[in-house]
């Protein structure tokens, strides 16, 4: 399991990034967001990561040469994508040496068609991305702000959802996003184990990343996967 620590702003305590379960954290390139950071502020906080955590550019519907004057400033090759970019977009920027991820939103209530329709959404991306983000549907009054809420959706749609896409060898590596928090995480886990956790408000005080709530999220992923693996031994034992 790995983690994304999204939204980080300048005077954040970037002090986390040295836990071992957090591969990544995001900045806002979004200028309606409240965690909106200038590019050129980017790069001073980028070199206060340990060579294990590395950076991830979020943008929302730019023009491609704007994502890349965006990550040339911000000195990233990692980014994020929030809006309508087509197949076509990301694959122009996969070809252009990025590591692309595609947001995609799940509502917070679902039927059983949902699933199917979410999957055929995906599928065309599949080979022009590089990862995969399930994130809760914004609020309709939020307009270009498509992520960062503090929703949830409905994680008991992610087993029906990844079986609709297909063998996991067949997809890139799967994000789940909104309204994870520590106290919240195992109910989501129980329901499905994605490749990563990308996180926002869930790990905020007062609108700022807080060091105390990102330990309690990683204390709460190390206490899961610790239950799984001796739920996985007994079920080994039994079967003997």
């Amino acid at each position: 399991m790995r983690v994304k620590i999204c939204g980080i702003q300048p005077g954040d305590d970037l002090s986390f990034a040295d836990t071992d379960l957090i591969a990544h954290v995001g900045f806002i390139f979004v200028s309606a967001s409240r965690r909106y950071v200038h590019p050129r502020q980017v790069p001073a906080l980028i070199r206060s990561l340990p060579a294990s955590c590395s950076p991830v550019g979020v943008v929302v519907d730019e023009e491609f040469d704007g994502v890349r004057q965006i990550c040339d400033e911000a000195q990233i090759r990692h980014v994020q994508l929030h809006g309508r970019e087509t197949p076509d977009f990301c694959q122009r920027l996969k070809n252009d040496g990025y590591t692309v991820w595609k947001s995609f939103s799940v509502p917070e209530t679902v039927d059983e068609n949902v699933a199917v329709v979410i999957a055929n959404r995906i599928r065309p991306y599949l080979q022009a991305i590089d990862g995969i983000l399930l994130d809760s549907a914004p609020p309709a009054a939020e307009g270009s702000v498509t992520g960062g809420h503090g929703r949830r959706f409905a994680w008991s749609i992610l087993p029906r959802l990844v079986d609709a896409l297909g063998p996991e060898e067949m997809r890139p590596p799967l994000w789940i996003a909104g309204g994870i928090r520590p106290e919240n995480v195992d109910e989501c886990l129980a329901c499905f184990v994605p490749d990563g956790l990308d996180v926002s408000s869930g790990v905020e005080v007062n609108g700022r990343k807080s060091r105390a709530r990102i330990d309690a999220l990683v204390g709460a992923l190390r206490s899961a996967a610790r239950r799984q693996g001796c739920e996985a031994e007994s079920k080994q034992a039994v079967n003997q």
